[in-house]
């Protein structure tokens, strides 16, 4: 009996350690696993997590056995936290997914810093050409897309009904005041995807054209927050009878998602493509690593605001360049693919919120590419 409440008593410090020269603000992840060996507790078990202060904070367990905390780390630095086994405090969501049938099966995620979503099949059914993933731009640290959903959703059927009964002004009025393409003060929808990438999709190329794999066939969330948003998805078969797979994690604090994706079914090599959609010819960087891009909102006459989106490849690509058609995109491609699984980011910010300009944006990009390369370090003591 001594030894187990002495085992479940045990303290162990988690040390996080930046070896860079620039402030870390950022989700970090320990084994959660080797966490709980060093307790005695199995991964189930409830945990405490302290910081330098002794303050309660938030953690996350995620799905594939990592343990989340969101640090704070000066260069050259390290930051030190406890862990023991008890009940921890109400833990605040900073990132929250789900879908949304009564939208066509959206499914859309966000975080303190951007919102996405992504077409389901009931869209698909429809017939509207809307492909790639989409960005709704926000100015609040506040989780606010249930209730764009809900306000929207209940505007459009009074629109409706107003309609219906001969009172078209009134009906315009209460659409107005709430559709989500419409700001009511934390932000709205007004970025252009339509049969394109949108921002960050990926598609295999044929012949010089994008081979667009539509909306999603199936989904499943594998981690809802408190400090992590991820997402699997598969993709309806092509006629050529290749599968695309999508894996998507966006966390607290990040401009940025990661993708990862892989397709069944690839014969011959293929290329391989991701990037973003121009409405524009102007403000677009391409690089080895990045395409970056200013988009103008989908009417910049009324809204006099950018939406910052860009796609990066912290191992490189073989080549970007701007394609022209139909709509034009910046892309970064990788050639003689042949299905296995690729990791890449995507990305947004908007100029009424925390990155104001697109030399901003792109010093967003560089640097969150060189923390890639220089992660964190973790040691458990």
């Amino acid at each position: 009996m001594k030894i187990l409440f002495t085992l479940l008593c045990a303290t162990i410090s988690l040390i996080v350690k930046n070896t860079g020269d620039i402030q870390r603000q950022e989700v970090a992840e320990a084994d959660l696993r080797a966490v709980c060996q060093q307790l005695g507790v199995d991964t189930d078990a409830s945990l405490v997590v302290k910081n330098a202060f002794g303050q309660k904070v938030t953690y996350q367990k995620t799905y594939d056995g990592k343990l989340l905390l969101y640090v704070a780390v000066q260069p050259g630095s390290e930051a030190v936290f406890t862990i023991t086994t008890g009940n921890p405090i109400p833990m605040k969501s900073y990132v929250f997914g789900n879908i949304y049938p009564e939208r066509a099966d959206d499914i859309t995620w966000e975080n303190d810093l951007g919102i996405y979503r992504v077409y389901g099949p009931a869209l698909q059914r429809s017939g509207e050409r809307s492909f790639g993933t989409d960005v709704w731009v926000k100015n609040t640290p506040e989780l606010v897309v249930e209730q764009r959903y809900r306000m929207h959703m209940w505007g459009v059927g009074q629109r409706d009904s107003l309609k219906h009964i001969g009172k078209p002004t009134e009906a315009n009025e209460i659409y107005v005041a709430t559709s989500f393409h419409h700001d009511h003060g934390q932000g709205l929808d007004c970025y252009g995807v339509g049969a394109s990438l949108g921002c960050g999709a990926p598609a295999l190329m044929k012949e010089g054209r994008l081979l667009f794999p539509y909306c999603y066939k199936t989904y499943k969330i594998l981690d809802n927050g408190p400090l992590r948003f991820t997402v699997e998805l598969t993709y309806n078969t092509t006629d050529d009878g290749i599968t695309e797979h999508r894996l998507i994690c966006l966390d607290r604090g990040s401009h940025f998602n990661r993708m990862t994706v892989w397709y069944d079914g690839i014969g011959d090599p293929m290329k391989l493509a991701t990037g973003v959609v121009l409405h524009s010819e102007e403000n677009l960087l391409l690089d080895k690593h990045y395409v970056l891009y200013a988009d103008p909102t989908d009417n910049p006459k009324v809204h006099q605001s950018q939406i910052y989106v860009g796609t990066l490849f912290p191992n490189g690509i073989d080549e970007t360049f701007m394609l022209k058609g139909e709509l034009n995109h910046g892309l970064g491609i990788l050639h003689n693919y042949l299905g296995k699984p690729y990791v890449y980011y995507f990305g947004s910010a908007w100029s009424c919120y925390d990155v104001r300009t697109m030399a901003q944006w792109k010093l967003t990009a560089e640097e969150y590419l060189q923390n890639l390369t220089n992660p964190l370090k973790i040691r458990i003591e």
